[in-house]
């Protein structure tokens, strides 16, 4: 029987996510709710759960555009697969199967595998070997391959000096409109909606740490702990991350300030916030900077595949 996401028991599909993914992956019943209908682009209409025997076999997750709606681009025909699992292959191919016609009747002209606005998944994880070869079979391409890194923050210090001339330091509520204001300016799109909205719901001091310049802001880096109520990008492996979690990331400078090594500066920094606030492990998620975050003691522990499928 194929059901709605409305009549979901959250305890059974964080039940049945835990029997699909490695324990590195797994989240808990409240997460998968956040994370799917608790999201603004969930797609209520492609998204679906099986059940056989009173027993929940299968669900999949998929999610609309988030232009224009959330921040603007041209990908109003793009969908997300933001999550599935299954107990039997043949049942995810059912569910993909129905998705794929629900979205192909909508004009949709291509889903993407994770990536979608609050995600789980920057990608295929590569240890999930048996659900990256069901997308291949599905049809999905490769495009590349991200990243996740980790390090203990108990041992940690920054690998050199500040920047001298330039204040590095938590936003307060004072600063938001400025930070609004350099985020639209320097990184329009996804990374000023997930910081703004974070800001709104944790508060500016918990969340966002900026450099600054006589008053100027030239770098802001996105930061988690174990309190936030609504944990984002990294945040998500929680459970795997242990009791004192903490993330950092995006973190971005400037374009005209770069090369003057605040970069690794304002790195090092929030980083050094994030150990001043009872962080343990730390994870910095869907990258390609192995080098950059490597100078500061992180290592690879999570790589994803990027996914596709053309649906037209």
């Amino acid at each position: 029987m194929r059901i709605s996401f409305r009549e979901a028991d959250w305890g059974a599909l964080a039940r049945l996510w835990a029997e699909f993914y490695p324990e590195r992956y797994h989240v808990d019943a409240a997460l998968l709710k956040q994370n799917t209908v608790g999201s603004p682009t969930f797609d209520w209409g492609a998204s679906c759960i099986e059940i056989y025997d009173d027993e929940t076999r299968g669900f999949v997750a998929i999610k609309r555009s988030p232009n224009p709606s959330l921040w603007p681009g041209p990908n109003q025909d793009t969908f997300y697969l933001s999550a599935l699992a299954y107990k039997e292959p043949e049942v995810g191919v059912d569910l993909m199967t129905q998705a794929k016609r629900t979205l192909r009747n909508r004009g949709g002209q291509r889903l993407l595998f994770g990536t979608d606005s609050r995600h789980f998944f920057p990608g295929c994880p590569e240890d999930c070997g048996s659900l990256c070869s069901f997308l291949m079979v599905e049809g999905f391409e490769k495009s590349g391959d991200h990243f996740d890194l980790e390090r203990d923050l108990r041992d940690y210090e920054p690998p050199a000096e500040l920047t001298p001339g330039v204040k590095f330091r938590e936003v307060t509520e004072a600063d938001v409109e400025a930070t609004r204001a350099f985020l639209q300016r320097e990184f329009p799109g996804r990374w000023t909606h997930d910081v703004l909205d974070k800001v709104k719901i944790e508060g500016a001091a918990n969340t966002c740490y900026g450099c600054f310049e006589g008053g100027r802001m030239l770098g802001f880096a996105l930061i988690q702990d174990w309190r936030h109520k609504q944990p984002i990008g990294g945040g998500v492996w929680r459970a795997g991350l242990g009791e004192k979690w903490g993330s950092l990331g995006p973190i971005g400078v400037a374009k005209e300030e770069r090369g003057r090594g605040i970069g690794h500066s304002l790195l090092g920094a929030a980083l050094t916030n994030l150990k001043g606030r009872g962080v343990q492990r730390c994870i910095i998620d869907w990258t390609t900077l192995g080098d950059f975050y490597g100078r500061h003691g992180f290592e690879i522990t999570r790589r994803y595949q990027m996914a596709s499928l053309k649906l037209d």
